[in-house]
């Protein structure tokens, strides 16, 4: 005889807020320094935002 029961696997529960995708970047509105100023500012927190989070999920499902 074999065995009667097999192992089933669960998903990770992975928390709402780590599968949201990642935000849409806003493009270059205008042609001075403080436009690119602002532009790059937002680019870089909505990158580094998405970033923790695909990290965290990698983490999560290791």
């Amino acid at each position: 005889m074999g065995c009667t029961k097999s192992t089933i696997l669960s998903k990770p529960v992975i928390p709402a807020n780590l599968i949201q995708p990642c935000p849409n970047l806003n493009e270059l509105a205008g042609t001075t320094g403080k436009d690119l100023m602002i532009w790059s500012v937002d680019t870089v927190a909505k990158y580094n935002d998405c970033k923790a989070r695909h990290g965290a999920i990698v983490k999560a499902l290791e």
